[in-house]
């Protein structure tokens, strides 16, 4: 394979293969800032090594999200996002020139917007969480296991992963639980997967299904808006202190609220789970991995001093390694710059690949071995700079919560058959992975 034969924006082979390892092994090594220009996708300069993709991450005025572009998608998609998304606002009434969300903003903007929650997903808000995590993690662990025994099989991602992730979140914003099974069933259609055909209605297309179910999301969180707004607003779920909170130009919009929750509640169902599927069928591809850090979870245990000596807690930081479940963001340029040799131009398009940045072995020695003691373990899942992931902490704990539970039953499975995956190119979603008793 060469240079200009490399392909990573197909999302057919992220279905079919999962993540381009060589081609961003090849990248890295020959051309790590290099102008991709292929078919059906505007062009842009692929940003492969860490050192590179940590450095435009923190360039947060050279490199803005408020270009035009933020996550790299095939042309096609990209113009119909935009155009449906234009089209709706009209339709409801709202500026079509607002963008969906403050993750299109860039500082001062984006800060006004993103500090209003901070304080409710810092590691001191989480540890005052930590045991409602604990609490659903062993529940939902246990109901998973039933199904095993009673079926000989369950699927990895709709009976557990996704379960964790999606309680934590709904209970942030103060969403009923009878909500929640359709909610994850909103946040699940904006992957474009075929198999969500089986929320058409009776003679529905497929992308009428998804435009009515993106529409009937927005619609719900608005009553939700609604409803917090006649029982009052003092409490501590994000609807509540959204309604509380004002940036510079006053009390967030009727649209900015709705585009808000919608980022909240999307981005803490769909990225998370990923992470504790990929990082569960790590541990079952890697016996001798599960194997320590089940010796450690019980020793622990006997002493009863909880994760002290840190074992999930590393565990959690090299599965978030491993597993990379954002895949790009898309960065303009906005003044002529160089990096790697390269000349960037101003309005040029910047996309940098975390999964890429956390392979490079001019970071990480070995990067290939999955090792739950690798220390240090400076990866860029969460990405850098400005746009750091507000939700670092919620995730970290919830995956920390999610494998002290999970990882003693593991030694009991094993997997049946392969994995199914979606083809998206910002996120790397499994779909389905089976497990049966491990006889």
């Amino acid at each position: 394979m060469q240079v200009d034969d490399v392909v990573i924006h197909d999302t057919e082979q992220y279905a079919a293969q999962g993540y381009p390892w060589a081609e961003w092994d090849l990248l890295r090594d020959e051309a790590p800032v290099y102008w991709y220009v292929r078919d059906n996708i505007v062009p842009f300069w692929a940003i492969t090594r860490y050192s590179d993709v940590r450095w435009v991450s923190g360039q947060n005025r050279t490199f803005i999200n408020g270009g035009g572009r933020l996550r790299l998608a095939d042309a096609d998609r990209d113009l119909r996002f935009w155009t449906k998304y234009r089209q709706r606002m009209i339709e409801i009434g709202w500026d079509p020139d607002e963008p969906p969300d403050f993750i299109f903003k860039d500082r001062p903007d984006h800060w006004d917007l993103r500090r209003l929650v901070v304080p409710e997903f810092t590691p001191k808000a989480m540890r005052s969480r930590s045991e409602s995590l604990e609490r659903h993690a062993q529940r939902f662990a246990d109901e998973f296991m039933a199904r095993v025994a009673t079926e000989g099989t369950a699927d990895l991602v709709e009976d557990l992963a996704v379960k964790l992730p999606l309680a934590a979140i709904c209970e942030m914003v103060g969403v009923s639980a009878d909500d929640w099974e359709q909610v994850h069933a909103w946040t699940a259609v904006l992957f474009d997967d075929p198999d969500l055909d089986r929320y058409c209605q009776p003679g529905e297309a497929h992308d009428d299904m998804r435009a009515r179910m993106i529409r009937e999301f927005d619609t719900w969180i608005g009553e939700l808006i609604a409803q917090r707004r006649r029982d009052g607003t003092d409490g501590r779920d994000l609807v509540s202190i959204l309604l509380r909170s004002e940036i510079e130009s006053g009390p967030l919009t009727p649209q900015q609220l709705v585009g808000y929750l919608r980022l909240m509640i999307a981005a803490g169902n769909e990225t998370t789970r990923n992470a504790a599927s990929g990082g569960t069928i790590a541990l079952l591809e890697h016996r001798d991995q599960l194997d320590l850090l089940n010796e450690r979870i019980d020793d622990d245990r006997r002493t009863d001093a909880g994760d002290a000596g840190g074992a999930v807690e590393a565990a959690v930081e090299e599965i978030l390694r491993w597993t990379s479940p954002v895949i790009q963001f898309a960065r303009t340029c906005t003044a002529d710059t160089e990096l790697g040799g390269q000349k960037i131009k101003a309005g040029e398009h910047v996309g940098v690949w975390y999964p890429s940045a956390n392979r490079d072995d001019r970071q990480f020695p070995d990067p290939y071995r999955f090792d739950l003691q690798r220390t240090p373990n400076d990866h860029l899942a969460f990405g850098h700079g400005a746009h750091f992931c507000l939700g670092v902490h919620l995730a970290r704990w919830e995956l920390r919560a999610f494998f002290r539970v999970v990882a003693p039953l593991l030694d009991g499975l094993k997997l049946e058959g392969g994995q199914s995956r979606i083809g998206h190119l910002h996120v790397g979603p499994i779909k389905h992975q089976m497990v049966v008793p491990r006889r």
